[in-house]
């Protein structure tokens, strides 16, 4: 594409050089520049493109755009504007002719749910022998291929090639979640989303957002007339149980589609419902008088919100009910998302990604609806360095109140002291009037720990990490996997078992 074409809608302070040229590629990490290249420079939060252009020129860039003018050799065409993040995805519509049009595109935010919202629509989608691709904080898939992405929400560059991939395989929707981060960072702007769905919002990421208010203010965006140029969105799929819901179902301009555990005005709600670790069956029940009975290997409260988001998005798409709920009971979850894992004793293990207040205290309600008579609880938990210092002892006071044993390990400490983020979580559980804890720093050390006192009945929760398969650290990461780390001490139990 002629570079003049390109910048069709783009506001520019200045322009040096030519524009009559073809470019081929658009990059914004010198080291995938090609040649016929236009290189995007974005400040971003550890570098700054802006130093990287002397880079992306020796490899190819025939063109950079930036916010300011750069020394960079005299033939290379400079596009000046304010700021290079909102003008990504103008550029990416105008380059890739707006992928996303050509399917269904459904996003999924919220603070907790998300990945296994997707995962459950999209396995009622290929039930119903559809192509479709995914999105998710755990795998990503275009057409059934596995493909990896940096983060939850991929840069605008990303997503638009994943997209017209996903075009040139006929894709027929695509589920992906939708993090505050993506909204406020541009890089959804302009793709043009059939469904959004909200599935809850509680305490995350006020590193970022400050407080609850602008983190809300950044999720409701999606939601609003003011932002429908920029998102598209015919259809809002609302959790109207949670408070947050409420006021995005009482705002947003789209056709509304609620879905609830209290009321039965909403669009579609559950009855009948029976829950257990091994499983859920209920009936979810439609504004129109049908009823749908489902029976699914997930288990906990929670979960029964994320089917009747997954069963409000699909029933909308006219999916007949033997799809949804064959694409339900066949899906045993996203990796690390309420996971069972097999342990040498007759105690169970689970694997969360719970990192939030909201999250942790779910998850562990959900254990003890369903602890067996005698059965304890036994919570292992830490917290995120450089993130929300707040929610710490929220989160140790919480796991005080409702686990039976708490231990107090390391998650990803980042650059900050993990005995130091430990002791932030022993104040809460100090206030909470617990003394059943230790502390452990060594992550791996605090699981074998928990593991080996645990006792038949007992549930073991492993929080925090859920499917990451590493810890972070100041200046490095290691490989690290709380999944393998339980099978690890299991085969070490059986060995020695084996041997004696």
């Amino acid at each position: 594409m002629r570079l003049q074409d390109l910048l069709k809608d783009i506001k520019y302070k200045k322009i040096y050089g030519s524009t009559d040229m073809d470019i081929k590629n658009i990059s914004i990490n010198s080291k995938n520049v090609a040649g016929s290249s236009l290189f995007v420079a974005i400040e971003g939060f550890k570098h700054n493109g802006h130093n990287f252009t002397g880079e992306a020129v020796s490899s190819g860039a025939v063109a950079v755009m930036g916010m300011r003018k750069l020394e960079i050799p005299s033939h290379i065409t400079q596009v000046i504007v304010n700021n290079t993040r909102k003008v990504l995805p103008v550029l990416c519509r105008n380059f890739y002719q707006e992928p996303s049009k050509s399917f269904k595109l459904i996003g999924v935010t919220g603070t907790n749910g998300k990945t296994t919202v997707c995962y459950l629509i999209d396995s009622i989608l290929n039930s119903a022998g559809m192509k479709t691709s995914l999105i998710t904080t755990v795998d990503s898939f275009l057409d059934g291929e596995k493909t990896f992405f940096d983060r939850t929400t991929p840069e605008s560059l990303d997503l638009n090639d994943f997209f017209k991939k996903s075009r040139q395989k006929k894709v027929n929707a695509v589920c992906m979640e939708v993090s505050s981060h993506s909204i406020d960072l541009h890089r959804i702007d302009y793709l043009k989303f059939n469904y959004l769905v909200f599935t809850n919002l509680s305490r995350d990421h006020l590193d970022y957002h400050k407080d609850m208010e602008s983190y809300f203010d950044v999720k409701k965006k999606l939601f609003l007339k003011e932002y429908r140029y920029l998102y598209g969105g015919e259809k809002a799929v609302i959790n109207i149980d949670n408070s947050y819901g409420k006021r995005i179902f009482k705002s947003t301009d789209l056709e509304r589609i609620s879905y609830s555990l209290k009321s039965d005005r909403a669009s579609v709600w559950a009855s009948n419902i029976k829950n257990s670790i091994s499983g859920i069956e209920m009936d979810v029940n439609t504004s129109d008088g049908k009823k749908l009975n489902i029976s699914s290997p997930l288990c906990g409260y929670f979960n029964i919100y994320n089917i009747l988001a997954a069963v409000g998005v699909c029933i909308d798409m006219g999916i007949k009910n033997s799809s949804i709920q064959r694409g339900i009971k066949s899906l045993y979850g996203a990796g690390g998302r309420f996971e069972k894992i097999d342990s040498y004793k007759k105690s169970t293990v689970i694997v969360d990604y719970a990192h939030t207040p909201d999250g942790l205290e779910n998850v562990l309600a959900t254990i003890r609806q369903m602890l067996k008579p005698g059965g304890r609880i036994i919570s292992v938990f830490g917290c995120g360095g450089d993130r929300d210092k707040g929610k710490r002892k929220i989160m140790g006071h919480i796991s005080g109140q409702q686990a039976d044993f708490t231990v107090i390990t390391s998650d990803n400490p980042r650059t900050e002291r993990p005995d130091s983020i430990i002791s932030m979580i022993e104040k809460g559980l100090i206030e909470s009037g617990s003394k059943e804890y230790i502390k452990e720093t060594d992550r791996k050390k605090a699981i074998f720990k928990a593991l080996e006192m645990a006792r038949k009945n007992d549930v073991v929760l492993i929080a925090g990490k859920g499917h990451e398969n590493y810890q972070e650290f100041e200046d490095y990461r290691m490989p690290f996997c709380d999944r393998e780390v339980v099978k690890e001490w299991a085969a070490q139990k059986n060995e020695r078992k084996n041997k004696s």
